[in-house]
């Protein structure tokens, strides 16, 4: 069964100062934004479910530590519509990843934050190999996703000046092989080789007022 309360912690989002978007005792849908960046109001964090806004902790000097939602039993969600990447401009494809909540995916390096939709990466890195003590198989995790991943590549790519760098195991069955608009790398070897980090150092370093992007392949199927 499924929980019937659900916490956001705005801890869990570095750098961003929360503002509310709704009252205590408003109903929202699934999707629907609960905050929003302080200094960026159009950066939205939306609700995982539907139901209504059900309490607001707060610290010191009130801050806000954690809104709490209360789940409706049936689940009812915002449409944000569908749309082709290929035919859409960066900043449209921006704008429409901000207002349906998807952008807190996408990160920034250095310091491993919310990226900044201001800047422009001069890459963006998937890390498709997870070579963690325990992490679950990507390949596996992604199996069947290829139509999904296409899309947000074809998005992900209008959004770089270089390239989107997908790095995936030795021997992998990865559905991001044959998939275009990136540019494939294979590794091997121990741990950390899957991490991100590491394979932004390899393959494209960030020099002094660069940044570089990247983003969970689980995410990459969200968006």
């Amino acid at each position: 069964a499924s929980s019937k309360v659900f916490t956001l912690r705005t801890e869990d989002f570095h750098s961003i100062i929360p503002k509310l978007s709704l009252k205590i005792g408003e109903k929202l849908k699934a999707g629907d934004a609960v905050f929003y960046n302080k200094s960026n109001p159009s950066m939205k964090f939306p609700s995982p479910v539907s139901g209504e806004l059900m309490d607001i902790i707060r610290g010191a000097k009130r801050k806000i530590l954690a809104i709490k939602v209360q789940a409706d039993a049936e689940q009812q969600y915002t449409d944000f519509g569908s749309v082709d990447p290929k035919a859409m401009k960066a900043d449209e494809i921006k704008n429409h990843l901000l207002a349906s909540g998807c952008w807190p995916f996408i990160k920034q390096r250095p310091y491993d934050v919310i990226a900044n939709p201001d800047k422009t990466p001069k890459s963006i890195f998937i890390s498709a190999h997870a070579s963690a003590p325990l992490a679950a198989n990507i390949d596996y995790v992604l199996a069947g996703k290829e139509k999904e991943l296409q899309t947000a590549i074809a998005a992900l790519n209008k959004l770089t000046s270089g390239s989107v760098h997908v790095v995936v195991g030795k021997n992998s069955s990865s559905p991001f092989i044959g998939l275009d608009n990136l540019t494939l790398h294979t590794i091997a070897g121990p741990h950390p080789a899957g991490n991100v980090g590491t394979q932004i150092g390899k393959i494209d370093p960030v020099n002094k007022g660069e940044v570089v992007w990247t983003i969970n392949p689980q995410d990459v199927v969200i968006i």
